[in-house]
């Protein structure tokens, strides 16, 4: 019975596989090693990739954080260093995100470091030698197949799945602060990674610092996990994304090793002042890192959150806001956690508190669509989960909000390829499949309306939708055999 859910994955996933196999592969000289090598993405369509990625891979990690004047100040440093890459010629961003969980990234044409990071950094040498690294990686297109990979998610969705498989349909609704695409970029092969901190200490050497802040850079995100996780009464081995991203590394002795050895091997070069710049680096993230003290109580009630302890939650946050009321995702949480409490007035209040201050916050749009869509207003519901989809198109909760909107309308046709994506993102869901089923089944549609069913049936046989499911499979069934 559960063959119907996972082979049709498999299908669009070999098909899509075939086409880009088809399209895509070709040779093409690396432009760090200078070598020939198999290829997956042009440089236009990896740009074209890095461009559709951004956004969900920003959500992934809570949103822009804004300081205009810090991001510029930072953003500067990103463009010195990329100029002198191995592909100048190609466009980037940079953007601060904001989250505590300490990391950076790149991306073709985007580079992001999260506040949690940046907030436990010392001075502009260490910034530069954790930004040329990420940059390494672009240069040397190691972000080239993970990209392709992303490309293929856009198939089924099937980023986060984790973290929402087995949700019942509510818990799915109010899931919050999950991470999904970014996931892929952290799986670097241990050669890979040497060559982005070979390219990462040249680059910074070039601008001037001092390459053995790219060693202390380490030490800093060592250091910068290890705290975040004790903040939350968590281990590495009990957080799957810290866990994940630290392994990605070789060990720390060892690294720290080889950056030495690294730095022996440069060229001369000029260390600029004292190579740190400190003093300028600490003026420029103080106001920062006042904002990233006061969300480990945020980061806190998200943990109670999740664990369902709302008053604790709702105690934190106050205290939080009580510090810093200009802060979007202080709001929005508390929005969720009246949701849960069906104080739906309150919520929409606190959704709408969090919109004053960025009219763009995904998190509390998608918060909108909730209440909309509790309160019954299912065409309102549609125009929120629309937008939240507009500035985070892989939000799989989006996806499933919108197809249950246009189900609630009867609104069938429009249903089904929302309730499709969410459906190959969480197979497993409870309801999700009945839905389906039910769509097809007014289209129509036997074979499509027979696979929802049972897959329904595998899933969760002993609810409404499951005794639904079963009786409309006696009927239907026997149409297949005609």
């Amino acid at each position: 019975m559960q063959t119907g859910i996972f082979t049709r994955i498999s299908l669009y996933i070999r098909y899509a596989v075939s086409s880009l196999l088809i399209l895509l592969v070709s040779c093409a000289v690396n432009p760090v090693t200078g070598q020939n090598e198999l290829m997956l993405v042009s440089e236009r369509q990896e740009l074209q990739i890095g461009k559709d990625a951004a956004p969900s891979a920003t959500w992934d990690f809570g949103g822009h954080y804004h300081d205009s004047a810090l991001e510029s100040y930072l953003g500067a440093i990103v463009k010195r260093l990329w100029k002198i890459s191995e592909r100048a010629h190609l466009p980037v961003e940079f953007h601060i995100l904001n989250t505590s969980v300490p990391n950076a990234f790149a991306l073709p044409g985007y580079v992001a470091i999260t506040r949690g990071l940046l907030s436990e950094m010392e001075n502009e040498a260490q910034f530069a030698a954790v930004m040329g690294h990420e940059i390494g990686h672009v240069m040397a297109r190691h972000t080239a197949q993970r990209l392709s990979r992303m490309q293929l998610q856009q198939i089924g969705l099937a980023i986060g799945a984790a973290s929402l498989g087995g949700s019942s349909g509510g818990d799915t609704f109010l899931k919050v602060g999950a991470m999904g695409s970014s996931l892929l970029l952290l799986n670097y092969s241990r050669s890979q990674e040497i060559q982005s901190d070979r390219l990462g200490v040249k680059y910074m050497s070039r601008l001037g610092y001092d390459p053995h802040e790219a060693i202390s850079a380490h030490e800093v995100l060592q250091a910068s996990a290890n705290n975040y996780l004790k903040r939350l009464g968590k281990s590495r081995s009990e957080d799957s994304f810290m866990s994940n991203l630290l392994s990605t590394h070789p060990r720390e002795e060892v690294r720290i090793s080889e950056i030495q050895g690294m730095i022996n091997q440069l060229p001369p070069f000029n260390i600029k002042g004292d190579g740190k710049f400190s003093t300028t680096f600490l003026n420029a993230t103080k106001k920062m890192r006042k904002t990233n003290k006061v969300y480990f109580k945020y980061d806190k009630a998200q943990t109670y959150y999740q664990e369902k302890k709302f008053t604790k939650a709702e105690e934190l946050l106050l205290e939080a806001i009580n510090q810093n009321d200009h802060q979007a995702a202080f709001y929005s949480l508390l929005g969720f956690i009246k949701l849960q409490q069906k104080n739906y007035g309150d919520a929409k209040k606190a959704y709408s508190e969090s919109l004053s201050i960025d009219t763009q916050y995904q998190p509390s749009i998608y918060g909108m669509g909730l209440f909309h869509f509790f309160e019954k207003n299912y065409i309102m519901a549609v125009n929120e989960f629309n937008n939240s989809l507009k500035y985070y198109p892989k939000h799989a909760q989006s996806h499933f909000g919108l197809g249950s909107s246009y189900f609630k309308l009867k609104e069938y046709s429009k249903a089904i390829p929302y309730l499709n994506n969410f459906a190959q993102a969480v197979p497993r869901h409870p309801e999700v499949h009945g839905y389906l089923g039910i769509c097809f089944d007014n289209r129509r549609e036997i074979r499509p309306a027979v696979i929802s069913y049972r897959n329904q049936l595998a899933v969760a046989p002993d609810t409404e939708l499951g005794r639904h499911a079963q009786k409309r499979l006696e009927y239907l069934e026997p149409y297949l055999k005609k």
